[in-house]
């Protein structure tokens, strides 16, 4: 986990100004619907939105801490955030869980399992015994 100093540090070295100018982000939707989203940027863009995202994890605990604060505004409204986007990111809501990996259970063929080997080498045994019938049948009519 990193400190706010080592975060601070890494925003630091971003020209925030001369990315705006150039940068631009957006978050869409494939289709219109909402099984497939993705982002449209440039790269000075993702390197803003990267940078909005280290100021909101820099201030996390801050705002954990806090009772009257529960989320971390995000600028949304700038001229780098494409307006054509889907979807527009306000803010962060900070939350103190941490993901818990479950652990993976151990996969068990089943009976099922074990015949479809059995099953398409059957099926190639069958399809190669009737090209050879066919080939002979063909061979006999001509000869």
């Amino acid at each position: 986990m990193m400190t706010k100093e080592q975060l601070q540090k890494i925003i630091n070295q971003f020209d925030e100004d001369d990315l705006k100018r150039q940068g631009i982000f957006g978050i869409s939707q494939y289709g219109g619907g909402s099984d497939e989203s993705f982002i449209r940027a440039n790269k000075e863009g993702l390197e803003l939105f990267a940078v909005e995202l280290l100021k909101s994890a820099k201030e996390t605990d801050n705002v954990l801490s806090d009772p009257e604060k529960n989320v971390i505004a995000f600028n949304y409204d700038e001229d780098w955030v494409d307006e054509n986007s889907d979807t527009f990111i306000q803010y962060v809501e900070p939350i103190a869980d941490k993901q818990k990996l479950k652990p993976k259970s151990e996969y068990k063929s089943t009976f099922v399992d074990k015949l479809v080997p059995i099953g398409c080498g059957l099926i190639a045994i069958i399809l190669v015994i009737s090209a050879v019938v066919g080939l002979v049948t063909l061979f006999k009519w001509l000869f």
